[in-house]
Formats: structure tokens, sequence, C-alpha cells
């Protein structure tokens, strides 16, 4: 590195709810000197990429926004995917982020030079940054994974993933499949039903869902929410506490369990009424053992003539469509994968070499493991946002992101304010507090399931087995006896 490489205070990678969070988080210490570097050519993360028909938030709006800035303009209940993103741009313009932003230089290798404190990172564009601390805010959810189906290379339609919507092709007249029926399915899969000649959905198992009863908010709503901020707060304070009630859910709790199920088979049984789909649409396992979903128009929208629930399981693909296990070929112009997301292993494909050079791939090659989900031994002044084990299944994970922007603020005070080079977790904190995770894990609902997005393997890498509430507890403020410090 040259004198004339500008060393930053921070460089974050990412611009969705993590990265914005943080830079305003710098922004309110008086920290200046920071970049957010993005891949794509706007911000936005997740709510930038998913603009497939019905994309929507699955937690109400006064809870997924941040607590600093209500925002009396929301639309809906629960919002959809172009007015979330107007909400980010609306805090980047108001807290005036747009000259720390980046776009189109996307993250490719860091390594810590030990001897200055410093991270250098590089682009795949070929640029050059340093800064002393490296905040990575690319979430969980943004690698599309697609099954590797035999034959699915000769299939002669279209085919795209949900959170890749090709919106050049007209679904008029078309006979569509769509492989999935999670988070993203349930919402699209409503919209498109009344353009398609027919729609066949693949279903793997059957989930437990609950009418979300979305309702548009009026000119008065807005005005009032505007005129009385305490009403946004009340709000946010109500949703918040009544999401807390599903928290029970995720754990052994079977007075919770049996209510709610009953609520959600109320649910199916008030729309669906022939015994053979609602079989296929009940589930086997626990609620609370995989996502929990809203949806107030997805069984309605199964019952149409030109739906199909098939649970056979696709055995291959073909130049027409798929053919099925039982050797039943369905003709297809369209296939749409609702599969979800390779959540893990986290920082996948991104070179990150820390102390004497280790990868960070290497550092988590027997277990992902991490201090409070945010930074791990022999990466200084690295942090990460939404990691391992700091989804909540409950709630919003907007309560978590506030939380880890104000700790990697706080960190970054404290290495500036004793004039230190870097902060390290010590290797024993950190395996204790995974150890830790990893036993509170095995009194949850999630490990009642094999196949599920939180799990790498038989372990749950992906959730925070508490309440945002300790969390937030926990990372209040730095406990310095975690780390080492060089000065």
């Amino acid at each position: 590195m040259t004198a004339n490489h500008r060393i930053y205070d921070a460089l974050i990678v990412g611009s969705g709810f993590s990265g914005i969070s943080m830079a305003i988080s710098l922004k309110k210490r008086g920290i200046q000197s920071f970049l957010i570097l993005e891949k794509a050519k706007d911000i936005g993360g997740t709510w930038r990429d998913n603009t497939y028909p019905g994309a929507e938030c699955d937690v109400p709006s006064a809870l997924y926004s941040y607590s600093f800035e209500p925002f009396p303009g929301w639309k809906k209940k629960w919002s959809d995917q172009p007015q979330i993103l107007e909400y980010l741009r609306f805090n980047v313009e108001k807290n005036g982020l747009k000259e720390h932003i980046l776009c189109e230089k996307e993250f490719s290798s860091s390594r810590f030079i030990e001897e200055e404190g410093y991270w250098e990172v590089k682009t795949r564009q070929g640029d050059t940054y340093a800064a002393r601390f490296l905040i990575m805010a690319i979430g969980q959810l943004h690698h599309p994974k697609i099954p590797d189906f035999k034959g699915k290379e000769t299939f002669k339609g279209s085919a795209w993933h949900s959170a890749r919507w090709n919106h050049d092709i007209d679904l008029n007249g078309k006979r569509v499949g769509v492989i999935g029926n999670a988070a993203s399915a349930i919402q699209f899969i409503p919209k498109i039903v009344p353009q398609v000649q027919s729609l066949t959905v693949f279903q793997r198992s059957a989930k437990w869902i609950l009418p979300k009863k979305n309702a548009l908010y009026t000119d008065k709503d807005r005005h009032l929410h505007q005129k009385h901020p305490s009403k946004l707060r009340w709000a946010r304070h109500s949703n918040n506490t009544f999401n807390g009630l599903f928290y029970h859910l995720m754990g052994q709790n079977k007075f919770w369990k049996k209510f709610w199920q009953s609520v959600s088979m109320s649910h199916l049984k008030k729309t669906v009424k022939d015994p053979e789909l609602l079989k296929k649409l009940t589930p086997d396992y626990p609620m609370g053992a995989v996502r929990v979903l809203l949806s107030d128009e997805y069984y309605p929208a199964l019952v149409k003539d030109n739906v199909e629930v098939n649970v056979e399981g696709i055995s291959h693909f073909v130049e027409e469509g798929v053919i099925i296990s039982s050797g039943s070929t369905i003709p297809l112009d369209v296939i749409i994968y609702a599969t979800g997301f390779e959540s893990h292993p986290f920082l996948k494909g991104l070179d990150i070499c820390g102390l004497n050079g280790q990868s960070i791939s290497n550092a988590w090659e027997q277990s992902t493991e991490t201090y409070l989900g945010m930074t791990t031994a022999g990466f200084p002044n690295f942090f990460m946002m939404f990691g391992p084990n700091t989804n909540l299944a409950h709630s919003s994970v907007l309560l978590m992101i506030e939380s880890q922007a104000h700790y990697i603020a706080e960190c970054m005070d404290l290495v500036s304010g004793k004039n230190l080079k870097y902060m390290d977790v010590k290797p024993d904190v950190q395996k204790t507090f995974t150890r830790q995770v990893n036993e509170r894990m095995k009194k949850t609902a999630w490990v009642q399931v094999k196949n599920s997005w939180y799990k790498d393997g038989d372990v749950i890498i992906n959730n925070w087995p508490g309440k945002a509430r300790e969390y937030q507890k926990l990372t209040k403020a730095v406990d310095e006896s975690a780390y080492t410090f060089c000065p």
C-alpha cells in the first residue's frame, strides 16, 4: 500500500438494511471516513433483487423499519417491495449517504495488514481500498439456490429463480410449474394464477400458514401517523410484543403450539374443502420447526381449477417439461424456482485472510464459530452483520441489525479512543459462545426437521436461539475481557 492510498475508518460491504443501518450509526457518531461497496447498480439488497409479483414483507411495516426512523407514509400494514426500497432510499438521502456509496464495486478479496492494522480490500473491478475496520453487511439470503435436477439443461422453455424474476416473459396462457412453496412462492403464486393456462406447484412438504390480514392504510391513517408519531411507536411496540408470542413456537411450549396449529388448520379448512388437497396441505411436523408463513391469498389460489399441487416429486427434466416420480410427464412452458437461497457457508466465495494469512474458509472448515454472530478469532477489526446465528425466526431481523450496528460502532470508538491498532476476539471466548448457542439449539423445534435452510448438516447455523431483547442486552456494551488488543 503506497502513501497515496487513503485508509478509511471503515469499509462496509453491502447496501441493504444492514449496511445502511451501519452507515447511519457511524454518521451519528461523527465518523465520516467510510465507504459502502455495492456490487449492483443500486442500493437495496434483498429489496432491490426480489421484484417478483406480490413481493412484500412478512413483518408489519411499523416493525420492519428502523426504530430511529419511523415512517408515517406506509401504504399497507405489511409493505410491499417497491415501498420498502423507497424507504431505504429515503434513509440514504436523509442521512447524506450517497457520497459514501460506490455502486458496481463488487468485493473480491481482503487481507489484514497486521503491521499497520488495516484491511486491504480488492474488488472484482480491479479497485483497491484500505480501512481500519471491515464490515460485511451482505446478509444471509443473496445466493439463489437452484437444485441440480437431472436433465434441467434440456428443458426448452423459460426458467428462472423467483429472486431473479424475468419480467420479459408474458405468462398469459402459459403452462407454468413452480418448484417450492415457501415464503416467496405463496406471494407470487396468487398473482400469476389468473394469467396462466395452468399452474403446477411442486411441493416437497406442506407449510404452516397463518392468516395475514393485510390492509391498506388510508390517507387519514397516514395523517394521524404524521401528526402523532406516538401512534407509530405504539404500533411498533404492540407488533413486537405480539411477535414475541411466536417465540414460544420455536421451543417446546405445547400450549402455544397447539393453539397456533389450530389457528393455522382453521385457516386452511376455511378455504380448502377437497379431502385430497387438504391432506397435501397439512404439515406433518410441529409448528415452528421451519419458518411459519403468513398469507390470505395462497389457499384461495390453490383451489382454482387451473392449479394442481403435486407432491410426488420431480424425477428429471425433459425438453417439454418434467417427469415426476410416477413416470408421468407434466408439460410446461415456464419453470419458476422458488427454492430459496444458499445461506451457508457464510461469506461463500469470498477470499478473506486474517492474521498469519489464514482464510476465513479454513478457519470455519470444521465449525462456523463466532462471537455474538459478528466476529471471529484471528480476524481483527472484522465484523459481520446478520451473520451466523443472528436470524430471528419469530420477529423483525432489524432488531438484531440495529444492535449490531451499535455494537460495531462501539468497538470502533474503543479502538480509536485508546489509539489501538486492532481488537481480536479471544478463541476461548468464541468457542464458549458457540458451544452455548449450540446447546440451546437442542431444545428448539428446529432440530425436529431434517431439511431446513436454518441448518448446515445437523447444526442450526442461521438462527438466534433467544429473543431479540436478550441479544440487545448482550450487545449494549463491549465486554473488553472478550478481546485481545494490539497497541
